[in-house]
């Protein structure tokens, strides 16, 4: 076996993996996983980000679901103070022909999975509607709501650097 001489060392060895991983990640705009827990870092990662993640969300169970509305940029606060963008999407199935609760578990695991917090919920009112919102991972909120006349998952990006009122004004 191979032993290093105890004065040589390797011009790396000073400093810690975890800073090096840190930097080359953060460097190369990736996260240790596949990327679809990345927190977005501007506008057109924002998009990306939610519209994957709704579409994601919607294959899961399937169907033939429509967009209601988005992905349209509207105005948010900075965690850090100041003006921001998020994008909002909306996608809706009309007589989904699932299980709500079965539908809920499976949005549940898939959630989870892509490092969201979640937290199920029913709808008030006399004939209450279950459903399911998360946060965290690569978007700032996500709601499912499992009516089994219709679903819809409705989810708002992170709020990145940009104006909003420009990107509108531009067409974005």
């Amino acid at each position: 076996m191979h032993q290093r001489h105890p004065s040589r060392r390797h011009p790396w060895s000073s400093i810690p993996a975890a800073l090096i991983m840190t930097a080359t990640l953060s460097l190369a705009g990736c996260s240790a996983d596949d990327g679809r827990n990345m927190v977005p870092q501007d506008v057109d990662d924002a998009r990306g980000a939610v519209v994957a993640f709704v579409d994601e969300s919607s294959s899961a169970l399937g169907g033939e679901w429509r967009v209601s509305s988005g992905p349209a940029v509207e105005s948010c606060d900075r965690d850090g103070g100041g003006a921001g963008a998020a994008y909002g999407y909306l996608v809706a199935i009309d007589q989904p022909g699932g299980d709500p609760e079965q539908d809920i578990s499976s949005l549940e695991r898939l959630w989870t999975e892509r490092g969201l917090t979640t937290e199920r919920y029913q709808s008030g009112g006399s004939d209450p509607v279950p459903g399911i919102r998360g946060s965290g991972g690569s978007v700032a909120t996500v709601d499912f709501l499992a009516d089994p006349r219709r679903y819809s998952i409705d989810s708002l990006s992170s709020c990145v650097d940009g104006d909003a009122a420009e990107m509108q004004n531009d067409g974005e």
